[in-house]
């Protein structure tokens, strides 16, 4: 993305590209030089722009992948102490964890109930996205195809639901979905704009933790090792 030069220096010139941001930090490459810059070497900075917002994007997805790896072992532990919880609230605590670690716009849980699909706990957590029937409208579960398992999909996807992010102005969505023992069906779904990046690293920590948070709370797993081996 090109960003607006800077002042050029008296009897000066100066070109920039923009590289990313990372938190609140912006990041720019650029040069300044008496004599503007030919096509030739904006094409240079302009490759050099390239390959820093790829080392700052793969910094940053290795940072939330190690984040949401972590996450993952702590929330199974923490859901397996939740004995008296109801399904609901194991699955609210997963959707607000992982959506703190992955900076979503909002998140939705829903419950299918006689054929129809219940929205029973949902947060924006950033900006304002109408109405939440409005809201989470375009992303019924069964415009994802998704009983059980885990979905990723882009802005870019060619789909309904590529579509209703385009319209909504949100770059990408995470879901997974499953049954409760009561074989009850349930979804969590995220989506991202542009602050929040690419949510595809959260598929496998949903893949992991919706189905956990579904299930029956385990015994504590250092008890049952020990005895396993005493």
């Amino acid at each position: 993305m090109r960003g607006d030069d800077p002042p050029a220096p008296p009897g000066g010139s100066t070109y920039s590209l923009e590289v990313g941001t990372r938190g609140s930090v912006r990041w720019r490459v650029g040069v300044e030089r008496e004599d503007p810059l030919d096509e030739t070497e904006k094409g240079l900075v302009a490759g050099l722009a390239r390959l820093l917002r790829a080392a700052l994007t793969a910094a940053e997805d290795h940072d939330t992948s190690r984040r949401l790896a972590d996450l993952v072992d702590a929330t199974l532990l923490e859901l397996d102490t939740m004995i008296g919880a109801t399904v609901e609230e194991r699955m609210v605590k997963v959707a607000r964890e992982v959506a703190e670690v992955l900076d979503v716009t909002g998140w939705a849980v829903r419950i299918l109930v006689d054929g129809e699909w219940m929205l029973v706990a949902h947060e924006h957590r950033r900006g304002f996205l109408h109405d939440p029937l409005t809201a989470w409208g375009p992303f019924d579960p069964r415009s994802l195809a998704l009983e059980e398992g885990s979905i990723a999909l882009g802005a870019d996807d060619d789909s309904a639901v590529g579509a209703a992010l385009r319209h909504c102005g949100l770059g990408s969505l995470v879901a997974a979905a499953g049954f409760d023992p009561d074989a009850v069906s349930w979804t969590m779904c995220m989506v991202g704009d542009e602050v929040s990046g690419d949510l595809a690293p959260g598929r496998t920590a949903l893949a992991a933790l919706v189905p956990a948070a579904l299930g029956f709370p385990l015994p504590p797993r250092s008890g049952g090792l020990l005895r396993s081996v005493g």
